[in-house]
């Protein structure tokens, strides 16, 4: 399918024209009817000599609808360039002729309309006057094409020349990332919501999800038109009615994009290859406060020169466009940008990086990177997507090592899947990138990721030598890695042996990170500090010093250092024991529950010779662990319960006990 559009000053029978062509009217507005001026944008289809069907779409003329007229010539393949041989070039004949040149419409066809009106000579005279206003642009080889809509002479000859013009259009292009540039809304009885377009970069399927963008509000296609005909599938360049469920009117309008979801980005600011008109009526300044328009989407932006102060007519250069609202775009998108007032067509050029932020203008390094991204192959555009931009903040944020997945490769670089997967495999057989699960590196970024994360936690390790290891998140947070790609790093580095999740206290394995080689390591006079705690520990092993006590002694880092090793267990936020004392107390419980079924608090203290103070966290302890389990204020065995056997097996006897220090027992 192709779509061919419109273009020409009012009142030179671009309406008229298609009407003849087609036998239908383009202009659907009763306003348009009773003023016999097209002032929005209007539809139609014919079928071409070589029996080939293509849509058309009719553009206001009038310099006040200009806006409608760019709303719906981005999707167009031919542009249908109308002239009044009676009036030859107008201005809005010049502006026209520029926005099809900035858009890079290749293929088009000249109609010299009114000729039935005007003698041979001025015929010629416009000819030449339209010859030379074509020279250096995309339709300089365009033919132009005498004819009349009154008397319809000359009319087979247009129908011959579009044809041979879609013959030489370039082909569609099919990336399965399908998006319709939305420039018409509507609401049908019975059905709803409907969006039309024209389908751009893939096909829509009756039935999938999809959203519209820029707020990404989800909806479902519930069927599809072309041309008033019903189908179950649209093809690239076709004009598209949508209609969509759960999108209401109110929540579309021109500009929006209809996508698959998560498949076309949405933008603030937009790093762009400038290109100024010649004939546009002073330079350009940086900072310029313009309207930009992309697809059928427009609005206000202020344009950033990122080399000098200005840029004059007929120059390019790099910029970034800083937008009012956000814009659903990708890289190698076309744009015109205006300016307000008096408003004129001034500029227009390639959208470079949809995913732009801000840079320090002057920089040759990100000049070098805006050239890759507009020139580069293949290859040469992933590798400069997967390498970070210059950025005036830091850049130890999410995303500040240049990886990426897939689906964003797809998005930064504008490439097909496909594509971009055999880029990929290229750039592997060089050894030009690395790998971390889903994320892909340009191999100097992985290095420098690789260093910056062993040396976090080499630095971490000088700090706390008896710590088991680093906070993941800590470790995540001095990256500036998002949480999936720092599970994606922290595994391939792990595969590599180079780290090593550990657990803390209080928390799963996988809490903590460290290097492989680290072992908490204590000093001579920390090892005489724990020998001696510890003896402490041995000589009332269900009456210990508290955690607290033993922390004033050790200092916390070692007593969690302790923890860690094992040496000793946390019973409640107070109460350490020691592994042996615990694992008696565990004996001694579960075989009085095995004899009498119940146990009481007190009985419990007078099992382990104990006082309350020590005896009700140890409880919490057994509760936890679901050796018991708490029935009222009773315990009965719980579900990880040794056996009787189990609890008749001999433990090492620990040393004597000692009554606590804590006065007499109240229960006593």
């Amino acid at each position: 399918m192709a779509t061919i559009g419109t273009a020409g000053h009012v009142d030179h029978g671009k309406s008229t024209l298609v009407t003849a062509l087609t036998g239908m009217d383009p202009d659907r507005l009763a306003e348009e009817k009773a003023r016999g001026m097209t002032i929005d944008l209007g539809f139609a289809w014919l079928t071409l000599p070589s029996g080939r069907e293509a849509s058309i779409v009719d553009v206001p003329g009038h310099e006040d609808f200009i806006k409608n007229m760019l709303a719906g010539a981005g999707g167009i393949d031919v542009a249908l360039l109308v002239v009044a041989a009676d009036e030859g070039v107008m201005p809005q004949t010049d502006e026209h002729l520029t926005i099809l040149d900035l858009l890079r419409v290749r293929s088009g066809v000249v109609a010299l309309t009114k000729a039935d009106l005007v003698d041979t000579d001025w015929l010629d005279l416009v000819r030449a006057d339209l010859a030379e206003r074509l020279a250096g642009t995309t339709l300089e080889h365009a033919p132009i094409v005498t004819c009349s809509a009154v008397t319809r002479a000359g009319l087979p000859d247009l129908l011959a020349a579009l044809d041979t013009a879609l013959d030489a259009a370039p082909a569609r292009r099919d990336t399965a990332r399908p998006r319709l540039p939305v420039d018409r809304v509507f609401t049908v009885a019975g059905f709803g919501t409907v969006l039309t377009g024209t389908l751009q970069d893939g096909r829509l399927r009756v039935g999938q999800e999809v959203e519209l963008l820029p707020d990404r509000r989800r909806g479902r296609i519930r069927g599809l038109q072309t041309h008033k005909r019903t189908v179950e599938e649209g093809l690239p360049g076709s004009r598209l009615a949508v209609n969509v469920a759960s999108v209401a009117k109110t929540e579309a309008q021109r500009g929006d994009v209809l996508a698959l979801p998560g498949s076309v980005p949405v933008s603030f600011a937009l790093d762009v290859a400038l290109e100024v008109v010649p004939s546009a009526p002073h330079a350009i300044p940086h900072n310029a406060e313009l309207e930009v328009f992309v697809g059928a989407a427009q609005t206000p932006t202020r344009l950033l020169l990122l080399e000098g102060a200005e840029l004059a007519p007929g120059a390019t250069g790099w910029a970034q466009l800083r937008l009012a609202h956000p814009l659903a775009a990708l890289r190698g998108d076309r744009f015109i940008l205006r300016q307000p007032s008096p408003s004129l067509t001034i500029a227009g050029g390639t959208v470079v990086d949809v995913q732009a932020r801000r840079h320090k203008r002057h920089d040759t390094a990100l000049l070098a990177r805006l050239a890759a991204l507009a020139h580069g192959d293949p290859a040469d555009l992933v590798l400069t997507a997967l390498r970070p931009a210059a950025t005036t903040s830091s850049a130890r944020r999410p995303g500040g090592y240049g990886g990426r997945d897939l689906p964003a490769l797809v998005r930064a670089t504008g490439l097909s899947e496909d594509d971009v997967t055999a880029a990929l495999a290229e750039l592997e057989a060089r050894g030009a990138l690395a790998r971390a699960g889903d994320f892909v590196y340009d191999a100097e970024q992985w290095q420098r990721l690789r260093m910056d994360a062993l040396a976090a936690l080499a630095a971490h390790h000088r700090q706390y030598p008896l710590r088991p290891g680093m906070p993941r998140e800590d470790w995540r947070a001095r990256l500036g890695l998002s949480p999936r790609e720092a599970a994606a790093v922290l595994a391939a580095l792990a595969a590599e042996g180079e780290v090593v999740e550990a657990s803390a206290e209080g928390a799963g394995r996988g809490a903590l990170v460290r290097l492989a080689g680290h072992q908490p390591q204590f000093t001579a006079e920390q090892e005489r500090a724990v020998e001696r705690t510890l003896a402490r520990f041995q000589s009332a092993p269900f009456a210990p010093p508290m955690r607290a006590e033993v922390e004033r002694e050790l200092g916390p880092e070692l007593v969690a250092a302790l923890i860690d090793r094992g040496t000793l267990l946390r019973a409640g936020a107070s109460l350490l024991l020691e592994p042996s004392a615990y694992a008696e107390a565990v004996r001694r419980v579960a075989v009085h529950l095995h004899a009498h079924g119940r146990l009481t608090v007190a009985e419990a203290r007078d099992l382990l010779d104990t006082s309350r103070k020590y005896m009700l966290p140890i409880l919490e302890l057994l509760d936890e662990q679901r050796i018991t389990r708490r029935l009222g204020d009773d315990r009965v065995a719980g579900i990880n319960a040794p056996s009787a056997a189990q609890a008749s097996a001999p433990v090492a006897a620990p040393p004597p006990t000692m009554k606590g220090d804590d006065g007499p027992d109240p229960d006593g």
